[in-house]
């Protein structure tokens, strides 16, 4: 992470409840983000300012149905 000259507020998303709806939210927001970011750089300073990560905002995609 870029030292921007200030001291975390937070407490680290790692220590965080990541329940159903905390992730989904997270996700959420970092689609949201990436959408609105001028470009990737832009993207990654609004992320690192969120305390989110880049693969937050992926989506998990089912495996294959069976033949049933």
């Amino acid at each position: 992470m870029r030292d921007n000259g200030f001291a975390p507020t937070t407490a680290p998303h790692d220590i965080l409840d990541d329940t159903p709806a905390v992730l989904d939210q997270r996700r959420r927001a970092v689609r949201a983000v990436a959408s609105a970011a001028a470009n990737a750089d832009d993207c990654v300073l609004l992320l690192e300012a969120l305390g989110l990560k880049p693969t937050e905002g992926m989506a998990t995609v089912p495996g294959p149905r069976s033949a049933d």
